[in-house]
């Protein structure tokens, strides 16, 4: 796919529910998001958030019983409402993604080299002729091997149960970036992995990125992984983006209460206060809103330490509070980020 001038990914008014019993769930409700070719964004939030559930509606993704509405273009091309046959020629060329679980992701009775042959044979004619079977298994060689895989014949070879954690998901981002995507969405794809396994595959996206160009959307729940990785972050609450900016920006002055909440929610080994150990761990009070019933206001406010009458009543906008950084708050901020509900260490 031919370079783009705007956002490599641009997501607008993105609105995704799925059918109950009670009614539908309005999972996502007026989504806003772009990155840009180079660039990572991290999406992150709490489970329930809609930070999955609005990248799979971009692939095309989700089942048929859920209604999604709003706009999203790659390199400018519309997606939402494409047919089979343009999404499966934008998956590979257009967009890659990483799944959360690798195990889960790859099929167990079958072959890495039958998996990722299967992807670099469904485009194997996009520039000419078809490849041939040498080909694309050099190919796949070529992808195990930048994907820091010691032994890519081995490999290969194997079946999904046979290579550790750490391998299984550089599998996975060699079977997303086999056709050097415009777009990779890699959703939680260190949670499952070991620190050192995780700066492995953290050095790895950056290092393919800065080769290929390629826009990183990241979805996590891991503000350690964000602070590393990402150029700006989107805090997604209740299906909406409720706050966005730079990473330093966000992290050095968070201005929407949730945000300062998961930022407090951080384990953190010392007291800032006093530099002695901390023996607690902190929470947000309360759950998410009900997505069959979510408030007509700030979805946050039953959650909120400083929320006021107004928030129950007006619906969240964001507003600049920061060249480039923006907040859906009305509340006022405090100097001092509020503490949340202390849970005590079992």
């Amino acid at each position: 796919m031919a370079p783009a001038a705007g956002p490599a990914l641009q997501v607008r008014d993105l609105h995704v529910s799925f059918p109950t019993s009670r009614g539908p769930a309005r999972v996502v409700r007026g989504l806003d998001l772009a990155v840009d070719p180079g660039e990572t964004l991290a999406v992150v939030g709490e489970s329930g958030s809609g930070k999955s559930v609005s990248m799979l509606a971009v692939l095309g993704l989700l089942p048929a019983s859920a209604t999604v509405t709003g706009s999203a273009t790659l390199a400018g091309r519309e997606v939402l409402g494409a047919s089979e046959q343009d999404l499966r020629s934008l998956r590979g060329p257009g967009v890659g993604m990483v799944f959360q679980d690798p195990m889960v992701s790859l099929n167990p009775v079958l072959t890495v080299r039958r998996q990722l042959l299967e992807g670099l044979r469904a485009h194997a004619g996009r520039d000419g002729a078809r490849r041939g079977k040498d080909a694309l298994l050099a190919r796949a060689r070529q992808l195990l091997d930048e994907v820091g895989l010691p032994d890519p014949d081995r490999a290969l070879r194997a079946y999904p149960h046979q290579l550790s954690g750490g391998q299984r998901q550089r599998v996975m981002i060699a079977i997303a970036l086999a056709h050097d995507p415009a777009v990779l969405v890699a959703d939680e794809a260190t949670t499952a992995l070991d620190v050192t396994v995780q700066a492995q595959i953290l050095g790895l996206v950056r290092r393919l990125q800065d080769e290929h160009g390629t826009a990183v959307v990241w979805i996590t729940h891991d503000l350690g992984v964000v602070a590393g990785i990402a150029d700006r972050v989107a805090v997604m609450y209740s299906g909406r983006v409720v706050e966005t900016g730079t990473t330093d920006a966000l992290f050095a002055a968070p201005t929407h209460p949730y945000t300062r909440g998961l930022l407090a929610s951080l384990p953190d080994i010392d007291d800032p206060a006093t530099g002695a150990a901390r023996d607690d761990l902190t929470a947000m009070p309360g759950l998410p809103p009900d997505p069959v019933d979510p408030p007509a206001g700030c979805a946050f406010a039953p959650r909120c330490p400083v929320a006021h009458p107004d928030c129950v009543g007006q619906p969240q906008q964001l507003r600049e509070v920061a060249p480039g950084h923006e907040a859906a708050t009305r509340c006022p901020v405090p100097a001092k980020t509020p503490e949340p509900q202390e849970v005590a260490r079992g």
